[in-house]
């Protein structure tokens, strides 16, 4: 026996599978990306090294000059350099801490030990100064560090800002190249004392 269907009946089927259609349309349309898995890259491939948790030490002479630590350390064969999940560089002059790079990726070449950093760049010295930046490049033979992109640099009160940078890793030399503009605050003066 064959059974027809009517509109109305068809209607009443759409209209009870209608709702759970849109709930599954909503959960899953409103789920956040989630970062890549470790072990994969966002491209989806697949390191064949991986390493959490690392650190790469430099010294000369048995004397440390900086210390690098990355939650995640990727390297890929098609490669020479090896990709850094959240940097922290800590510098060092003669043995003794004086500045720390933080950011949130970077990349280490494995032979020279250059450094590039990306991703809100902050290097903050002993005494509080601090540079802020979205790229930072370090130079393992000079020490230098060195960008093409805005800087804010802070010293005290004083603020510099500006496009391109070379600077030593301890801050106290510093050439912003372009656009420069200074906020200098102004000195408090005691009246009875003098500057």
């Amino acid at each position: 026996m064959k059974q027809v269907m009517g509109p109305m009946k068809s209607s009443m089927s759409f209209r009870a599978v209608l709702p759970l259609v849109l709930a599954l349309g909503l959960i899953t349309g409103c789920a956040e990306d989630q970062p890549p898995t470790i072990g994969k890259e966002a491209g989806g491939r697949v390191p064949e090294q991986e390493f959490v948790d690392y650190r790469l030490i430099e010294t000369s002479d048995g004397v440390r000059q900086w210390v690098l630590e990355s939650d995640r350390m990727q390297k890929f064969s098609d490669r020479e350099d090896v990709l850094l999940v959240t940097v922290k560089m800590e510098f060092f002059e003669d043995g003794a801490y004086f500045s720390t790079l933080t950011s949130d990726s970077g990349q280490a070449d494995l032979k020279n030990n250059d450094i590039h950093s990306w991703g809100d760049v902050v290097v903050v010295t002993e005494d509080g100064r601090r540079l802020e930046c979205s790229e930072l490049f370090f130079d393992n033979e000079t020490g230098l560090i060195t960008n093409d992109v805005f800087n804010r640099f802070t010293r005290g009160r004083d603020v510099t800002t500006g496009i391109g940078l070379e600077a030593s890793s301890d801050l106290e030399n510093v050439v912003i190249r372009e656009d420069v503009v200074f906020d200098v605050a102004d000195e408090v003066v005691d009246q009875e004392t003098g500057p």
